[in-house]
């Protein structure tokens, strides 16, 4: 079966040193769990453990048969102006796939004006564009201010990290939104928890199975218990092909 784990972030310093012994963990950890292609997405500040989007643009730049997108992070905090600017350049030489938000980890609503150039940037360049959601402070990402923004951008691909996790219940109030996607990244972070929330995973991957996508938030956490717990759903091949590579390929329009 094939495998495109679409959320991943370079491994901490205190896992590796340096920028490339963090390529070559990651690449590691595709061989070791028989994944294909991942979406390593960049921190949206310049110095960072995970690296930012320059960096990992430079450290996975663009071949006929990538194994690793990257997805650049943008902060309206941080050198936002620059950013947009760079990030356009970026999309222009097909360098990065989608734009990640981090509301919650910082302190902006999806909602906030000052995004219209990044929601209108991404429907440009038909790349998606991703926020975290759940945990603490999830009022910044939230169910209303996703449905408010599919809204607004209805040409906009949204994707949902972590489905609200762990009340993944939530996702279900946005199915009807044909431009909204959701990835599982850290659904299974806790096997009790997972245990819990399974029959609701699997009740949002079966009612729109078109638009979820695996994916494990490693290496902050499992990428095999993610792929294990995947596969203990239960999902005819089909539905779970889709949800393991096949949406993911299309959302990110992935070569190959």
């Amino acid at each position: 079966m094939d495998i495109i784990d679409a959320h991943v972030h370079l491994p901490t310093q205190e896992i590796c040193p340096d920028l490339r012994s963090k390529k070559e963990r990651l690449l590691q950890e595709l061989d070791e769990n028989n994944v294909s292609a991942c979406i390593a997405i960049a921190d949206s500040w310049h110095e960072s453990a995970i690296g930012s989007t320059d960096e990992l643009v430079k450290l996975f730049p663009e071949t006929n048969d990538p194994r690793v997108y990257v997805v650049g992070g943008i902060s309206p905090f941080v050198s936002y102006r620059e950013d947009l600017a760079k990030f356009r350049e970026h999309l222009d030489n097909g360098r990065i796939v989608g734009i990640k938000l981090y509301t919650g980890h910082e302190h902006f609503y999806l909602v906030d004006e000052r995004l219209t150039e990044v929601y209108e940037m991404a429907q440009e360049y038909d790349v998606p564009v991703l926020f975290h959601s759940g945990w603490d402070d999830p009022q910044y990402g939230d169910v209303d201010r996703a449905e408010e923004i599919v809204g607004k951008y209805p040409a906009l691909k949204l994707i949902c990290c972590h489905c609200w996790y762990p009340d993944i219940n939530k996702c279900m109030q946005l199915t009807h939104s044909p431009n909204m996607f959701f990835d599982l990244s850290s659904v299974a972070d806790d096997a009790a928890v997972f245990n819990s929330i399974s029959v609701d995973v699997k009740k949002l991957i079966e009612t729109i199975p078109d638009r979820v996508m695996f994916g494990s938030d490693s290496f902050g956490c499992s990428m095999a218990e993610h792929i294990r717990s995947v596969n203990k759903l239960g999902l005819t091949p089909e539905i779970l092909q889709k949800v393991m590579a096949g949406n993911a390929k299309r959302v990110y329009r992935l070569k190959g």
